[in-house]
């Protein structure tokens, strides 16, 4: 801090000084006593102005950090409204393929490893799950035990969100063959209205709600591992961009008998 000691009695070149940035200012003949008093306070002044710096760069850190959990819990178009309005609003989209994709006999394998070994495969298996899921335009909505959940068409624009779910089901396969895990994996699919939006106040989870989403949550368990099922409906839907056989009728838990097909590859 400076502080101006003058004998120039002009108002104004006191006022420059102060605008020039002197902290204080004493005139001539100044009194020692006076002056250590203003070089204490404007000392003190400086030190709470370095705390606040220091205090609002941490803050400003954290809110990094923040920002960048709140992007790793939320779909990115949901996080951004949440900072902005500090609330999401639930709403309904129509044309949106939700996809399941869970490892085959994963609960033996649990049985029969140690704890590190099986969330090490997890980690591994799940991480290689989200780069397929971003390569196929589609986004991550949550990991339930060994199970995991994506979206196509939701918050990020998909103009084929089903034939990108069947990519990427076919992706995640083969990602999980290249692992060193000895696992397979059962993908299934569908297409169609849901709701989605945040529950929770004080640890949000984004979550989607509807039948699109309880009939992929079935067909995960229809197929053969390293294929991606779904209903005769749904395949009518991607026929001539993918391979698939038909599964026959097959009675599904809710919804009865219903013909499904087992997508294999891509055309």
């Amino acid at each position: 801090p400076v502080i101006m000691i003058s004998g120039v009695e002009d108002m104004t070149a006191v006022v420059k000084c102060i605008e020039l940035g002197a902290e204080d200012y004493l005139r001539k003949p100044f009194n020692p006593v006076m002056l250590k008093a203003r070089v204490t306070a404007s000392l003190e002044k400086k030190r709470l102005r370095d705390l606040e710096s220091v205090h609002m760069q941490q803050l400003k850190v954290e809110k990094k950090k923040s920002d960048k959990l709140l992007n790793v819990i939320l779909p990115n178009a949901a996080a951004s409204e949440l900072k902005a309005t500090g609330k999401v609003v639930p709403r309904r989209y129509d044309d949106v393929a939700i996809l399941f994709c869970d490892i085959v006999s994963f609960t033996t394998f649990c049985e029969k490893h140690d704890a590190a070994e099986v969330v090490d495969g997890l980690q591994a298996l799940f991480t290689a799950f989200e780069r397929v899921t971003n390569e196929n335009e589609m986004e991550k909505i949550k990991t339930i035990g060994d199970e995991f959940m994506a979206s196509a068409g939701l918050t990020r624009t998909n103009y084929t969100p089903l034939l990108s779910a069947v990519k990427c089901g076919l992706g995640m396969a083969a990602a999980t063959a290249e692992l060193d895990v000895d696992w397979q994996v059962r993908v299934g699919v569908h297409v169609g209205p849901v709701v989605a939006g945040i529950v929770g106040d004080q640890k949000y989870q984004f979550d989607v709600w509807g039948d699109t989403v309880n009939t992929a949550a079935r067909m995960a368990g229809m197929g053969s591992p390293g294929t991606v099922a779904m209903t005769y409906d749904a395949w009518l839907k991607v026929q001539d961009e993918c391979q698939g056989r038909s599964l026959g009728q097959i009675d599904v838990k809710g919804k009865g008998k219903i013909e499904l097909v087992e997508c294999t590859g891509v055309l």
